[in-house]
């Protein structure tokens, strides 16, 4: 971990788990920017299979293995589908912006046996792959990249439809790319456009594509946990775990189109009705906002 956190609230002892799973893979320096900025995602489209790929393209569970263990989805090198300056993995990286695609600590596959990173792109920009959708260049691709890079299981061809849209659809912004806030509308966005994918999954038959984006949904729900420690935020941390539990008990369900989908629909409104709210209501008390947040100095360095 590239250093301790000391935050507004209780401090978080020396041998505790990292407080931001973001920071497993961030330079040392870079810590603040890191939890506080982000790229600007600039979409030319929204709709609900470009949603579920971005859902998807946000969770470890599609990448699978190592990356998963580590929490490390596509979004953790390309933020909001752009690049990542600050991202830095030992043995992956050699410096910050930097990752060996190629490397076998995610998956024997693609091993080469060579240390060689290369600069993180960003897939807003055209790239050595064809995006062209008639081609197909782009589903090969990812699909090589989760099964033999990261050794992860074998999206469906809607998943990887899904997430190939997404990936065309990321687009540079007019006004230069300015780096914008971070802040719990992101979670929340993705919460939402991953449990619509997952209903339209459902109604397409696509169990399995339906249970990864309920992992997604989860997901996202873990990362605002982050956000809200306890003290004070305790009764909405056993909130968040009832509410992922909740979605947990559905995957078993996802088979059963018309009973999953009523009953995600009603966890939905429950959640933005309710929880979602009681979170927007306390944004500004939790570590959404910056001035929550400060560094003492590093006590490890990751690279």
């Amino acid at each position: 971990m590239a250093g301790a956190l000391a935050l507004a609230v209780p401090a978080v002892p020396a041998a505790a788990p990292p407080p931001f799973e973001t920071l497993r893979w961030t330079a040392p320096g870079a810590e603040l920017a890191a939890l506080t900025t982000q790229p600007a995602a600039c979409l030319g489209t929204a709709s609900v299979e470009i949603q579920a790929g971005e859902a998807l393209f946000n969770s470890p569970r599609l990448l699978g293995g190592q990356a998963a263990k580590a929490g490390l989805s596509c979004a953790g090198c390309h933020v909001n589908g752009r690049d990542n300056a600050h991202f830095l993995m030992a043995a992956v990286s050699d410096r910050a912006g930097t990752a060996d695609v190629t490397h076998s600590f995610f998956g024997a596959a693609r091993g080469n046996g060579r240390f060689d990173p290369v600069a993180i792109p960003d897939l807003a920009r055209p790239g050595k792959v064809s995006r062209d959708s008639a081609g197909g260049a782009l589903e090969s691709f990812v699909r090589a990249l989760i099964v033999d890079e990261f050794a992860g299981r074998e999206p469906t061809p809607a998943m990887l439809a899904a997430i190939a849209a997404y990936v065309r659809a990321i687009a540079p912004c007019p006004d230069g790319d300015p780096p914008v806030r971070r802040a719990l509308d992101d979670q929340l966005r993705l919460t939402v456009s991953a449990l619509r994918g997952a209903i339209g999954m459902a109604r397409r038959g696509d169990a399995a594509a339906a249970r990864a984006l309920l992992a997604a949904a989860r997901h996202q729900l873990g990362l605002i946990a982050e956000r809200y420690p306890a003290p004070p935020f305790g009764a909405e941390r056993r909130d968040l775990l009832a509410a992922s539990r909740a979605l947990a008990d559905l995957d078993g369900k996802a088979a059963d189109g018309d009973g999953f989908t009523t009953a995600l629909s009603t966890w939905r409104a429950g959640f933005e009705n309710g929880l979602a709210q009681r979170l927007r209501r306390h944004e500004a008390r939790s570590l959404y906002n910056p001035a929550n947040l400060a560094f003492v100095a590093p006590q490890q360095d990751n690279r």
